[in-house]
Order: structure tokens, then C-alpha cells, then sequence
């Protein structure tokens, strides 16, 4: 297709644009494949916690046993009957591992209620603990943001579990925002807290 010569000057811009869009998409896709291929597996307080999309029942058993991992949280909730599901409870009972189902969605902001349970679980669950949602990105970044939230790090730091390096992308109207919305209560809810014990203090 030519254009009318008066566009002519549009063409090369056009051109410049579509390139670059092109190579974005690709460098996303080329990211995307390299923190899932792999497990999305990754530490955020050794000997403490780590982080994965959902493992073959193989690579699980490799990592309980490699990390030494006492507790394993699934946020994909129960499954009974389902493959990846019976895999998971059957290595736990062979490796002596504690299992615990939490169904959560990724496009759903959690309430006051449901993050109370993850920070008791966070804290009380026998360690190391290994949490993993289906890609490990959103409900798993949550989760791993309100532990180091939990430790008395910063919402920046916390806000560090939940990016796109971990295959989190909250953006162009993607639901999984919810997480961030949840984070962000989170710490409202930590802060107002804070204030009232400093008031009740004087």
C-alpha cells in the first residue's frame, strides 16, 4: 500500500514506531520465557522462604530436598484428583513436609481477614517455607511482599516482590493489580495500626 505523497514524512516515524513496538514485544516475550521456563525459582531470605510457579512433582522433590523446605504453600487451593495437585500432597508425605492450600485469585483484592491468615502462616509455618501459585508471579509476589513487609521492610521493598522481573505486569488494565491494591491495604492497615499504639502509649 503507497501512501499519498503529502504522508510521505509520516512513513519513516511510522516505520521507527512499529520497530520498536516489535522489539518491546519481543524482549517481554523473550523475559516472560526465561523466568517461567526455569520454575520462576527464587530466594527471598535463605533458609527462610523461596518462591516458584507450580513445579513438576519431580523439581519439587529436588528443591524440598536441596533447600531442606519444612513447609510447602500452595495458593492454588485444593485440587483432589487433579495430576500436579496428588503429585504435591504425595511428595510432602514422602519428604515429612507440611502442606497447606490457600485458594486465592490473582485478580481479586484480599481482605483484612484473608491477609491476617497469610502473615500468621508467613510467621508460624515451620521453616524453610517454599510458596507457589500456578506462575509464581502475582499471588506468590504477594505473599512474599507481605513477608518482607512482616520483617519491617519498606513498602518499597516489599513492592519489590511484586514486579515484572518475577512475570508480574499489573498494567493496561490487567486484573492482577488486585495484588498491588492488597499490598497497598496491607500497609494502610499496618500504618493506621502503628498510630493508634504510639496514641495509646502516651
Amino acid at each position: 500500500m503507497r501512501f499519498p505523497a503529502r504522508y510521505a514524512f509520516l512513513v519513516r516515524p511510522a516505520r521507527l514506531v512499529g520497530g520498536f513496538l516489535l522489539l518491546l514485544g519481543l524482549l517481554l516475550f523473550g523475559a516472560y520465557g526465561y523466568v517461567h521456563g526455569g520454575g520462576n525459582y527464587h530466594e527471598v531470605e535463605k533458609g527462610v522462604l523461596y518462591r516458584s510457579s507450580r513445579l513438576s512433582t519431580e523439581k519439587l522433590e529436588h528443591l524440598v530436598i536441596a533447600e531442606g523446605v519444612k513447609t510447602i504453600l500452595n495458593l492454588c487451593g485444593e485440587q483432589p484428583g487433579v495430576a500436579w495437585y496428588e503429585g504435591e500432597k504425595s511428595c510432602a508425605q514422602r519428604q515429612g513436609v507440611k502442606f497447606i492450600s490457600l485458594g486465592l485469585s490473582a485478580n481479586t483484592p484480599l481482605d483484612a481477614k484473608q491477609l491476617a491468615s497469610l502473615v500468621a502462616i508467613l510467621r508460624d509455618a515451620p521453616k524453610p517455607l517454599l510458596v507457589h501459585c500456578r506462575a509464581g508471579s502475582d499471588r506468590t509476589g504477594l505473599v512474599c511482599a507481605l513477608f518482607v513487609a512482616s520483617q519491617g521492610g519498606s513498602y518499597r521493598d516489599a513492592n519489590n516482590q511484586l514486579s515484572l522481573y518475577y512475570g508480574h505486569f499489573p498494567y493496561l488494565g490487567g486484573k492482577s493489580v488486585a495484588m498491588d491494591v492488597s499490598l497497598r491495604r496491607f500497609f494502610d492497615t499496618v500504618a493506621n495500626r502503628r498510630v493508634v499504639s504510639q496514641a495509646e502509649a502516651r
